[in-house]
């Protein structure tokens, strides 16, 4: 025991000491996660944090699955500390390290949601308290080291244990099991047994006329009993399926058993099964099988009562179908009751002869009782009945699925006339109603022309005669009077609420479509014009605060903005009153309903953007997570609008601080990712679109098959493996190994190959000459491979058009602006590290030094102008700067003996043979080179006592050869 803690004392050391000195998490976990591997009670192991109350107050549920969740949730909180206390180590600490901000997205969403969370952070030295947050207090000039690396160790070491636990892999998961009883426990596996239990049917009654008395014999003991009340559902009174023993032997229906027993501490129930019996009709005595629904004969439900006789008091009379409710003729066609009672007599004695009575008999041949059995001809009107009734029934369902009420579906049906319905309302409705509404209009000018009246015009619309055709069931005549009597009575209405006017009532009802409530309205609003006209003018609060009644001022504000006290109200009254003060109503009052502390709703009313420099309160204020930078709500929008408008995604950078570095891509995706959350509410919808199709194409880029197309601007993914390419925009096609337009005679050949056949046989190339050469031997961004026909010559910094990478185009290394990674650089500027062979030092060597390092090593170089004659301009490509960057030939003179080129661009040249060579210039540098190259590579260049100049000069030359040439510096033809 005594060497297992001893080594486990020994890595914790070892992990405190890679936090301290480095602040390397990726360094100190090896030694954090063989921690994890040491059998340790958790006592012993965490000694700065409460272990057992992160754990017991985190980690709940009883389920193996919630328990889970509620690990991964600290594990991601732990992460999030741990990044804390690296900042806090790190030497280089961030700018705002001394607080943290309760309304920190990262810590408001991650680690507040755990309770332990601020104790450590307290431990890490934010001891003290704030409104909005925790801080170091103002007396700490900077963090203890040695007690936050270790506390960060601890955190470290949890979150490793915890997510090694999650996983199920954990060495030693039983110093858990206190903690967390049920995280060992699994689910049991469920047995599946069969419930299915015989229930023995009643015996079959005998009913009817003639049925004889039974003897019911005295239950046999060894039989098993029938459950009570199985007849029927104890949920729903339905017809009952399964019996359960351990609900308290309650049956149920299929629907109910299935909706008890979906509850997890029900459905290990077991249940028997009900024997289906026969049972009699209620209503005619017939026996019916178990299985069926509806009485054969009546179809009368299983469960329903006998029917009660009809009264009286109503009968329809069969010639006008109309309903009368006394006197023995008809209300409307005085058609006498006697004529519609022997209809109906008539009409039940043919039903009564389809169906017959035959007597049964028992095996002795008695007759016991008279069935009442249907006749064939019954049973196929029944039938046909039945199948008119469900093909109604799918029509209904299918107008409920197209939202179309039943009674359009009735009506149609009437006048279809065996076509399609639906199609019918679509196509031919239309032209009905405005049939329909012709008919009234025509029929209500010949009542008025009769009874010499005046013959205004009615306007009639389409929804009043769709109401009166759905209303008289199809029936076009009775639609029309339906439709002119119910005009009548909205005018009526409208006459008696005070609208004289015909002619307006008329209109107002058409635009409505019958709506007499919207009729009214539209009559009234040109009476209401004026009145709402007044109320809803938006007239603005005025405030004079130089008014000396202090108290009326108070009591105004209390009303018209609802503030929770009188105490609000002065506070803010006395704020708006300040001599300087420049704050808004608006703004004031929603920082007293917030705070009440006068100092601090200053300090939240005065935030300076640091890009208008303008004074803005905190709620109109912007806050980047990645820097911490300050700006007001407009800056914000109008600085990412116009840069997703016009700009490449990597110019979305902060507009204050720049940051971060665009050439680093992990702290660009972070970056993305927190600012996503801010550009969806702040900006607008289509604005913000545009933010997820760049950060699409963004990742698209970085795909190893993805591929820029020569000919034209357009990128896409490459799932070939063959040279030849061609372009979905433009059609042309290019190589997608040395990224040149396609040829014929590329076809078979390698690269390299092709370009020495082009070389030799291509007359267009060798008229070009070494302008050709450089213009094929381009810029080619090492970041998106995207290929540039452009001369190196002149600036070396280039930004590549298509991802904003910036670097050199003569060695490939990047450019930085700030937090420059290569060893102990001091330049904060803009700038790159050039290794030796660059054509950023080689350019400034003549033509004549670059030749002779050349002919040094055999090296073939050209000097001649293409065609023999004399030089003209240069025509090397290449890109310029007149306020917006395009490219253009280079024009300059170009020299004898420079092959046609200026001179900048035949020292390129020069320099690309040098490079494809892998040439090293220290050979012909002299001493004043050595030492400045030495010194850029921080090799020690001071003469030794008593060296001779050539020794001194051989030693600083052998020290700066032993240092590689640049890995990155294009070394291809």
């Amino acid at each position: 025991m005594a060497s297992l803690s001893t080594q486990f004392e020994d890595l914790r050391k070892k992990a405190e000491l890679c936090l301290s000195t480095s602040g390397s998490v990726q360094e100190a976990k090896p030694f954090i996660t063989a921690m994890a591997e040491i059998a340790r009670p958790l006592s012993s192991r965490y000694q700065h944090i409460s272990i057992d109350s992160i754990i017991s107050d985190n980690i709940t549920g009883k389920e193996r699955q919630e328990i889970v969740e509620s690990l991964s949730r600290v594990v991601k909180a732990l992460s999030i500390l741990e990044k804390y206390a690296c900042n806090l180590i790190n030497p280089n600490r961030p700018k705002y390290w001394r607080t943290v901000k309760f309304n920190n997205p990262v810590f408001k969403a991650v680690v507040d949601t755990i309770k332990g969370g601020r104790n450590v952070l307290m431990q890490y030295g934010y001891t003290l308290q704030l409104e909005d947050g925790l801080s170091f207090p103002d007396n700490v000039a900077a963090p203890n080291v040695h007690t936050v690396s270790a506390v960060a160790t601890e955190v470290m070491a949890l979150r490793v244990e915890l997510d090694l636990l999650s996983k199920g892999i954990h060495s030693h998961p039983e110093f858990f099991e206190k903690t967390i009883p049920s995280l060992q426990q699994k689910e049991q596996e469920k047995v599946i047994v069969a419930d299915a239990v015989v229930i023995h049917p009643v015996p079959k009654p005998r009913t009817g006329v003639g049925a004889a008395k039974q003897i019911v014999p005295p239950p046999d003991p060894l039989k098993p009993s029938t459950p009570p009340n199985t007849s029927v559902c104890d949920i729903c009174g339905g017809i009952p399926c399964v019996l359960c023993q351990p609900c308290g032997s309650v049956t149920f229906c299929q629907k109910c058993d299935s909706m008890v027993h979906l509850h997890p501490n029900k459905n290990s129930h077991m249940r028997g099964q009900i024997a289906q019996q026969d049972w009699v009709c209620m209503s005619c005595t017939v026996m019916n099988m178990g299985s069926s629904v509806l009485c054969e004969v009546c179809e009368r439900p299983r469960l329903a009562k006998q029917a009660a006789p009809p009264k009286a008091t109503k009968w329809e009379c069969q010639r006008c179908t109309f309903i009368n409710v006394r006197g023995i003729q008809c209300e409307l066609c005085e058609t006498p009751q006697e004529k519609t009672i022997a209809r109906n007599n008539k009409t039940f004695i043919k039903s009564f002869t389809a169906l017959s009575l035959q007597p049964t008999r028992d095996e002795d041949g008695t007759e016991t009782d008279l069935q009442i059995k249907p006749t064939s001809e019954y049973i196929q009107k029944q039938s046909h009945m039945m199948e008119e009734g469900l093909k109604l029934l799918h029509q209904l369902k299918e107008g409920e699925k197209r939202k179309v009420n039943p009674e359009e579906v009735y009506a149609a049906l009437q006048l279809s006339r065996g076509s399609d319905c639906f199609d019918w309302l679509q196509s031919e409705l239309p032209h009905l109603l405005d049939e329909i509404c012709a008919l009234a209009t025509s029929t209500q000018l010949e009542y008025k022309i009769k009874h010499s009246e005046r013959g205004d015009q009615i306007l009639l619309s389409r929804m009043e005669a769709k109401q009166a055709w759905v209303s008289s069931g199809g029936n076009t005549h009775r639609a029309v009077a339906h439709l002119l009597r119910n005009r009548a009575e909205k005018l009526g209405a409208l006459r008696t609420l005070g609208f004289v006017d015909r002619l307006e009532c008329e209109k107002a009802l058409f635009m409505s479509g019958g709506d007499l409530q919207g009729a009214i309205s539209h009559l009234q609003r040109p009476l209401l014009q004026h009145f709402h006209q007044n109320t809803w003018k938006e007239q603005p609060l005025c405030f004079n605060f130089s008014n000396p009644d202090k108290e009326w001022l108070c009591r105004r504000l209390l009303g018209l903005y609802n503030l929770p006290s009188w105490g609000r109200s002065q506070l803010a009254l006395t704020l708006l009153q300040e001599p300087n003060a420049e704050y808004s109503v608006e703004d004031v009052i929603q920082a007293v309903r917030d705070h009440h502390d006068k100092d601090f709703i200053n300090r939240i009313l005065n935030n300076e953007c640091q890009i208008c420099f303008a004074n803005f309160p905190q709620r109109k204020m912007q806050t980047l997570t990645f820097c911490q930078c300050f700006m007001c709500t407009e800056c914000f929008k109008q600085h990412f609008t116009v840069a997703l408008r016009d700009k490449h995604i990597r110019d979305m950078v902060c507009p204050v601080c720049e940051e971060p570095d665009i050439n680093d891509p992990e702290a660009l995706q972070i970056y993305f990712s927190t600012l996503d959350v801010q550009l969806r509410v702040s900006l607008e919808p289509e604005v913000y679109d545009l933010f997820g199709k760049k950060l699409m194409e963004h990742t698209l880029k970085k795909d190893p098959k993805f591929l820029w197309c020569y000919h034209c601007t357009n990128g896409f993914i490459n799932e070939k493996d063959e040279f030849k390419v061609t372009c979905q925009n433009c059609h042309q096609s290019f190589c997608s190994k040395c990224k040149k337009a396609w040829e014929d005679q590329h076809e078979g050949l390698s690269c390299n190959e092709f370009q020495t056949w082009k070389r030799e046989n291509d007359p267009e190339y060798q008229r070009q000459g070494l302008a050709g050469f450089l213009r094929e031997n381009g810029i080619k961004c090492p970041s998106c491979k995207f290929q540039y026909a452009l001369a190196k010559g002149g600036c070396m910094h280039f930004t590549c058009s298509q991802c904003r990478y910036e670097f050199c185009c003569g060695c490939n290394n990047p450019y930085h602006k700030r937090g420059c990674t290569y060893a102990q650089c001091a330049i904060s500027g803009l700038h790159a590290h050039h290794p030796r062979d660059c054509l950023f030092y080689l350019r400034d060597w003549e033509p004549a030094r670059l030749q002779a390092l050349l002919q040094r090593y055999r090296v073939e170089f050209n000097t001649q102008h293409p065609d023999g004659t004399a030089s003209g301009l240069c025509g090397v490509m290449e890109q310029k700067d007149g306020g917006q960057v395009f490219d253009a030939p280079c024009g300059i003179q170009a020299k004898q003996g420079h092959a046609g080129l200026c001179k900048k661009h035949y020292q390129e040249y020069l320099v690309s043979l040098i490079n494809v060579h892998s040439l090293d210039p220290a050979l012909l540098m002299d001493e004043n080179e050595l030492i400045t190259a030495c010194n850029r590579h921080q090799i020690h260049s001071n003469r030794e006592k008593d060296e001779d100049t050539e020794a001194y000069h051989s030693r600083l030359q052998q020290k700066l050869m032993e240092i590689p040439l640049g890995e990155k510096v294009p070394r291809t033809t």
